[in-house]
């Protein structure tokens, strides 16, 4: 049964006699709710095989039950225990088997909401079903969809849930590896409404409560100056912004600022975490995009496409084991051009990976930006992850620092950690992918063995935060071991601010690499370096400064005397985060870093660039020990920055210094926007080299 890959259906039916009592779920794995139970020695009926979430189960009429651990310890008596073995394969259905990857008739629908919803009893508007909500980054499973009136459902067993608003464009959450989440986005002429909790304080003047955000509509009552109330949503039309108050399940609307075309005037300040903001970046300003640009791949694209098959055919051998590698895509659909490009190389790696039968594709962090609201960040996440599912390889999604929207909840919106991507929400979303490889729920990190290979994938999270329960700004108070750094207050739940890695992760990964077999070799992916930045140059003799590096806590002490300890068994160790391509071989070890995908945010860039993305397809084999790398589109060449330049010019994502446009007046005709402005500090820079891109590897 080696070759089966989770999701992989069988269908053979049988009978089942259980030598203990079992428990069916509603979906095959074990967080599903239960279904049915079923006594020892009692006959079962069953339709199909499959297995799931690293288990094997069996398809019922009232839904799946598991009778075979990842050990294969059978529950008990199988009239038909073939679970679809073959004689023998040729080599060529090895690799496509062992690539294989989710079967559409045994595909989950599912839906995640990315703002809470009211259940409905048919597929209209105004048939509320007793106010039961889905709330914001829940799972249900659907099983159609109906259109009516322009808006689309998902029909469930509670009911019907909006899905998608054909007038307006307007996502309500995301179908988990549909092709209906790549619908057109119809741009609205209607004002945008974001569902978002705050608190803000009159200190300028009092203000009437009106019934619709409209002026002329009726009055339902007046707040006095330094009246301090609770909002649970924000919106704007030309001449003021307003906010949604909520009481006993209706909503009135308050003015709290007045638009000019050149400031804003705000009727008093908002009240967040333990600081006053008076001036949060507004939701509706996160909105750059009039048009869509065109996903189809242009002719330098495709010559970069037909060259990258080419090598790949060139270099494979029958044993050799491919992954396709992207990372640092920063996706937003509303923000710019440039945050919308990637979109398109995901789908190209993809459709390359579904092509040429890779044995897998990882996405090594920052699939999205996370620089908007959170609803707009869900969907993002969910339609990149869609896109991702299409190529039918497993699919692997390290943790970045942009991921669960924590540096727009920081930077942007006044440490609301509301707006932040649970640990829930996110496993929701990447769960359509196959979550049987991680070690840990919620944790993201774990293994995955290349079946018939040698070769294993291990995933790490260096963002290893667990949420908090509390938003209360002091409730969160501990201590960082084992380096003794005291964290108080909301910083706990912020991951965009610092670089982790928790003691329980250090323990497994320690663990796994003892447990490796003498002919296993493992190659590992982490969206920051492993590596901490111990001095002004960083780490010594390589790799490129990032402040981050400088917040590294937790364990990464042991995890790199853990990887020292089984070099020889370790290909390379890839990262991404930093924007640049660079590698070394320190400690008998392959470091290698990969630019980032999007192409306005690498750092070796001081003008203008290709308008083109940048991924690897990875190519190992174990044989001989080799590691090929092949780069899609562009690829830094070695160089050097130094400081004063940074201080002197800037590179466009430094607010405290301007850039060699700025200076010379240059007017770029998209500009940068969002994170592109701010988020790499850089006045935090020090002297930076790096040694460029470098394709074939000895380990």
């Amino acid at each position: 049964m080696d070759y089966l890959i989770d999701g992989q259906p069988i269908v053979q039916s049988g009978i089942f006699k259980p030598d203990r009592f079992l428990i069916s779920r509603k979906y095959p794995n074990r967080l599903s709710p239960r279904s049915e139970i079923y006594p020892a020695h009692h006959a079962i009926t069953y339709q199909g095989k499959i297995k799931s979430d690293g288990q094997y189960w069996l398809v019922l009429e009232s839904g799946y039950l598991c009778v075979a651990t990842n050990q294969r310890l059978l529950y008990g008596h199988d009239s038909n225990p073939n679970w679809g073995c073959k004689n023998k394969l040729s080599e060529k259905q090895k690799s496509s088997t062992r690539s294989r990857h989710f079967d559409n008739h045994f595909n989950l629908r599912q839906f995640v909401a990315a703002e809470p919803l009211v259940f409905r009893t048919s597929p209209e508007w105004t048939a509320l079903s007793n106010r039961t909500l889905l709330y914001t980054g829940g799972q249900i499973v659907y099983s159609n969809i109906r259109s009516n009136q322009g808006i689309a459902y998902i029909q469930t067993e509670q009911g019907f849930l909006p899905y998608y608003n054909q007038q307006t464009g307007k996502k309500y959450g995301v179908l988990a590896g549909s092709d209906w989440s790549s619908q057109p986005v119809i741009q609205s002429k209607k004002t945008a409404f974001f569902k978002m909790n705050g608190r803000f304080c009159f200190n300028r003047r009092a203000v009437n409560i009106y019934q619709t955000p409209d002026l002329n509509s009726s009055i339902l009552g007046h707040l006095k100056r330094n009246s301090i109330i609770d909002y649970t949503g924000k919106l704007a039309d030309k001449h003021r912004g307003w906010l949604q108050l909520t009481h006993a399940g209706r909503h009135s609307y308050v003015p709290f600022m007045s638009r000019y075309p050149i400031h804003d005037h705000y009727f008093g300040k908002e009240i967040t975490g333990s600081k006053s903001v008076s001036r949060l970046r507004e939701p509706w300003t996160f909105d750059q995009v009039k048009t869509l640009p065109d996903q189809s791949p242009k002719p330098l694209e495709k010559k970069q496409l037909q060259k990258i098959t080419s090598q790949l055919k060139q270099l494979q051998q029958s044993d050799s084991v491919v992954i396709g590698l992207i990372n640092d895509t920063h996706y937003d659909a509303h923000q710019s051009s440039a945050t919308q490009r990637p979109l398109r190389d995901l789908k190209m790696i993809s459709q390359l990976a579904r092509e040429q039968f890779f044995d897998g594709l990882v996405m090594n962090g920052d699939l999205v930006d996370g620089n908007q609201p959170l609803n707009r960040t869900i969907v993002d996440t969910g339609d990149a992850i869609s896109v991702l599912k299409n190529s039918h390889r497993p699919v692997f999604i390290t943790q970045g620092n942009h991921d669960d929207n924590s540096g727009f909840a920081r930077y942007l919106n006044g440490y609301r950690t509301e707006q932040v991507v649970t640990e829930q929400t996110a496993l929701n979303l990447r769960n359509s992918l196959n979550n049987s490889w991680l070690a840990n729920q919620h944790n993201f990190y774990g293994k995955y063995h290349v079946p018939g290979t040698p070769v294993s994938l291990i995933m790490l999270n260096t963002f290893d935060i667990r949420d908090s329960s509390s938003d209360v700004y002091f409730d969160r108070d501990y201590d960082d071991q084992p380096n003794g750094i005291h964290w108080a207050g909301i910083l706990q739940n912020i991951r965009h601010s610092r670089s982790r890695i928790a003691e329980q992760q250090a323990a497994w990964l320690i663990h796994t690499l003892d447990q490796l077999t003498p002919d296993e070799q493992v190659i590992i992916f982490s969206h920051d370096s492993i590596r901490s930045a111990t001095d002004r140059q960083a780490v010594k003799p390589f790799w490129t400064y990032d402040w981050f590096a400088n917040n590294q806590q937790g364990d990464y002490a042991r995890v790199y005397s853990s990887l020292v300890k089984h070099r020889q068994q370790i290909i390379a160790v890839m990262s991404g985060h930093t924007h640049v391509d660079d590698w070394s071989n320190q400690d008998g070890i392959n470091w290698i870093a990969t630019t980032s995908d999007i192409a306005d945010r690498r750092k070796t860039n001081r003008l203008d660039n290709p308008a083109i993305g940048a991924w690897d397809v990875l190519i190992i084999n174990p044989k001989q020990r080799q590691l090929f790398r092949l780069r899609y589109g562009w690829h830094d060449r070695a160089g050097k920055l130094r400081n004063w330049q940074f201080r002197l010019f800037g590179d466009g994502t430094d607010t405290k210094h301007r850039s060699l446009k700025t200076i010379l007046k240059r007017q770029d005709a998209k500009p940068l926007t969002g994170n592109a402005l701010y988020y790499q500090n850089q006045n935090k820079q020090v002297d930076q080299v790096w040694r460029g891109f470098r394709g074939y590897f000895e380990y």
